[in-house]
């Protein structure tokens, strides 16, 4: 019986270590978000950065599907302090294997200053505004 409830604080702990601190409205109100993105600057980058990532990179075409908003990412894991910055929504359209195009997918960039960061499915990135 003993064995069995150290092997459930265990889990517990684990679940609990492994979970994210929200950000407070103080944090979002006193952060900084670095420079507002120029569309011009954001949009050659994004197309760079794609057409490096991709198999196929031409013609991939690349939608912008929300302007950059400001907002909050977890870029060094979910045990640090999230970053401040700039999210923008786009949907990627590339051809596949065959040549041919497949379904637009959604995908997040985060924008600080002058660096631009393609967010994983599994980053956290939230939206303040």
């Amino acid at each position: 019986m003993k064995a069995d409830l150290r092997s459930l604080l265990a889990l517990l702990l684990l679940f609990t270590v492994g979970c994210v601190t929200p950000v407070t409205p103080e944090q979002i109100a006193g952060a900084d978000y670095g420079t507002v993105p120029e569309a011009s600057i954001y949009q050659k980058a994004i197309q760079d950065l794609v057409q490096q990532s991709l198999l196929e990179p031409f013609p991939a075409r690349i939608r912008i599907i929300r302007e950059p908003q400001k907002g909050y990412a977890y870029l060094s894991g979910r045990r640090k302090p999230p970053e401040f910055g700039y999210i923008v929504h786009v949907g990627i359209t590339a051809k596949n294997f065959m040549g041919e195009y497949r379904r637009e997918k959604p995908q997040q960039f985060f924008i600080k200053n002058d660096t631009l960061y393609l967010l994983n499915k599994s980053d956290r990135a939230e939206v303040v505004e």
